[in-house]
């Protein structure tokens, strides 16, 4: 063990962790000791392996069991899914079947509980950190109908822990580490629900924080561990249930994190990059409102939510420093309303109001820019869904549809002379087809032909002036995109549900992508619309318990997402690989649990993910990044109340790029080539607390 590590031991006992639940789960399959796995994946509860979706849950109890630390812990295991961690305030890359863009909305959906977040005109997915959850749901397909625009690949959905109205409870968490080439981090989470009136009125608090010192050093300064980042979040949620058939919850959620010296970019060498590191910083603060009424035979449920995203950074180059802000405010109302009994037909009808501005600030003194944009849009949608079963049958139809309308438009103030961009606005109509057949009651054979859609983005002012200087022509709107997905698929579970499968064949058509394109003799770039990509893929998943407290899983995903025709101006030809997306994905796991007594059990894990190089074919100079191959562990001993536990993650070390090698020419024969990197070997210890029980 390391020396700096050993002398935290005694810290770390004293420390506070999460729980470590007995049951054995795994992503969209049954929880074998637990029972059923319910989902709203169509915004009614319904058991996961009934919903003709390609849909995986994986609760809160099995993020904290596993000591997940973030999404990209854990959404590589869900076939057809892609991440990686970047460790800046940006967040992670998420890609679902082959979707991936960096431009425009969110091109695959992120709900923070009930409200859809998304980065206008840029792709974003804060990191929220997986700490007191109630569970993560991934929806792989489109999600136009229920979930609206950039529901294009999938949805994640991260849903936290509601407030407990007759249970009161108390946990914690503490963490030491040691990477390998950097230094100690450490981390305290804590969380503590509270009736106040048993039954009536409840409140639950979490909080975290975490510090993880840097690997990565800067051979032009001299410095060590230059890319430290910091984590903080507390989440408030209250629950006022007045009756039996209303219940009412208010939220608020802050998440704040700081990176210094930029993120987890390195040289192959593993020194930091030559050229512009920006520091940067993140704070999301969201605050909401949910009241759902049994209406008898129905639920009414609304839902208000705001959030104000800002992310600051700050880089120093040769000439001079350079600032860039963005922040991004959303605020939504839904309204629907949604059968709840078992008649052969179920439904869901709603609305939704999306008001969103975004404003962008760079000031880079050197080369006279002092330029903020804003940008505003308005949304409105209508939506159904329906569902019916044929008597006698057991075979479901389902049909819906959504109008989705988006009113854009934005200005910019360049040097204090303000451009007003002439906006647009677009309309669309998004249908769901799905027939599904249950030849036994746990077992779901379906097709399914969804519509996805992202609504459309204005030419920023400057390529839009500088183009026509330079001989090249842009568009001043750009045009929206939509993706038709076609799917046949097939989930069981057998053997009295101690083994689960899943398995889905698709195939995707996206039309109109957003790509950009260079303005020759300029650093700028304009943005156009491509004819498109097309995909097709195949996941498998399979989970086993063989014996009591063994688990065995395993998954597997080939995702083949092409570009469709040429774009003149960029690398972009017929048959390139869309942007960081990875052809293979495969994973596998074991979990063991022991009883050694009444009061204490040992359990163990070792996880194993691969993923396959990913590519940039926007741009000649990039380089394809490498397979990766990760292998965590983990041990510990589990008492009633307390849990010990000593982990060790990327065990083999593997410092590949996660995604595709950047270069950045600095001078004559000059070339910095950086990309994302993983942590490197970090070995740790947990301590934990969790004590509850009935409100007296």
């Amino acid at each position: 063990m390391p020396t700096r590590l050993a002398r935290h031991v005694a810290l770390l006992c004293s420390a506070m962790a999460s729980t470590s639940a007995f049951a054995q789960e795994s992503a969209g399959s049954a929880d074998f000791e637990g029972g059923d796995i319910i989902v709203t994946a169509r915004k009614r509860e319904e058991r996961a392996v009934d919903v003709p979706i390609a849909v995986a849950a994986i609760s809160g109890e099995r993020l904290e069991r596993r000591g997940a630390r973030n999404l990209a812990d854990v959404l590589q295991e869900v076939p057809g899914v892609g991440i990686y961690d970047s460790g800046s305030a940006l967040g992670s890359k998420i890609t679902i079947r082959g979707i991936s863009s960096s431009l425009g909305a969110n091109e695959n959906g992120y709900y923070l509980d009930d409200l859809p977040f998304t980065g206008v005109t840029v792709p974003l997915s804060p990191d929220v950190r997986a700490w007191d959850l109630d569970r993560i749901e991934v929806l792989r397909g489109p999600q136009g109908t229920l979930f609206g625009e950039g529901s294009m690949g999938g949805t994640v959905r991260i849903l936290t822990k509601g407030a407990d109205l007759d249970n009161w409870e108390a946990k914690g968490f503490g963490m030491v580490s040691d990477t390998r080439g950097g230094g100690t981090n450490a981390g305290a989470k804590g969380a503590f629900n509270a009736p106040i009136l048993p039954g009536v009125l409840a409140v639950r608090v979490a909080g975290t924080h975490e510090r993880y010192q840097g690997w990565v050093d800067n051979s032009s300064t001299g410095l060590s561990n230059v890319n430290d980042q910091t984590y903080d979040t507390f989440r408030a949620r209250l629950r006022f249930d007045p009756t039996q058939r209303l219940s009412i919850t208010g939220t608020y959620w802050l998440s704040t994190s700081e990176f210094p010296a930029g993120g987890f970019n390195a040289r192959d060498d593993g020194e930091q990059t030559r050229g512009t590191v920006p520091s940067s910083r993140s704070r999301l603060e969201l605050y909401g409102a949910t009241a759902r009424y049994d209406v008898g035979g129905a639920e009414l449920f609304y839902s208000y939510s705001h959030s104000d995203f800002a992310v600051p950074q700050q880089g120093a180059s040769p000439l001079g420093t350079i600032d860039v802000s963005i922040d991004i405010g959303v605020e939504a109302h839904e309204l629907r309303l949604a059968s709840t009994t078992d008649a052969p037909l179920k439904w869901t009808i709603g609305g939704y109001l999306r008001n969103a501005q975004r404003n962008d600030i760079v000031k880079f003194s050197a080369a006279g820019i002092d330029n903020d944009a804003e940008l505003r849009n308005r949304t409105r949608a209508v939506f159904g869904e329906a569902t019916y079963t044929i008597p006698g049958t057991q075979l479901d139809l389902t049909a819906g549809l959504r109008y989705f309308e988006d009113r854009l438009g934005g200005q910019e103030a360049n040097s204090g002379e303000i451009t007003l961009q002439p906006g647009d606005t677009y309309k669309s109509w998004n249908p769901r087809f799905s027939v599904a057949w249950r030849p036994q009651a746990n077992t779901t054979i379906y097709a399914s032909a969804a519509k996805g859609f992202r609504s459309g983005q204005l030419q920023p002012t400057v390529p839009l002036a500088l183009a026509p200087l330079y001989g090249v022509e842009l568009p001043s709107v750009l045009r929206p995109d939509t993706i038709w997905t076609y799917e046949v698929g097939a989930k069981a579970e057998l053997w009295e549900r101690r083994l689960s499968l899943e398995a889905a064949v698709f195939y995707s058509d996206w039309e109109d992508v957003t790509v950009r394109l260079p303005i020759p003799g300029t650093t700028f770039n304009g943005l156009i619309n491509s004819n498109g990509t097309r995909t097709k893929g195949v996941e498998l998943s399979a989970l086993l318990q063989p014996l009591p407290g063994l688990s065995l899983a395993a998954s597997g995903a080939y995702v083949d997402a092409e570009y469709t025709g040429e774009v003149p101006g960029t690398a972009i030809v017929d048959g390139a690989a869309v942007d960081d997306v990875a052809k293979f994905t495969a994973n596998a796991s074991v979990d063991y649990t022991r009883a050694i007594s009444d009061t204490l059990q040992a359990f163990g894990r070792v996880g194993w993910q691969h993923t396959s190089p990913r590519r940039n074919s926007s741009y000649a100079a990039f380089l394809p990044g490498d397979t990766i191959d990760r292998v965590d562990a983990r041990i510990g001993l589990e008492f009633r109340d307390v849990t010990l536990a000593l982990f060790a993650d990327n065990i083999t070390n593997e410092n590949g790029a996660t995604s595709f090698r950047e270069v950045q020419a600095l001078g004559p024969n000059i070339f910095d080539i950086t990309s994302t990197r993983l942590r490197p070997r970090t070995i740790g210890l947990e301590a934990s607390f969790h004590f509850g029980g009935p409100a007296r």
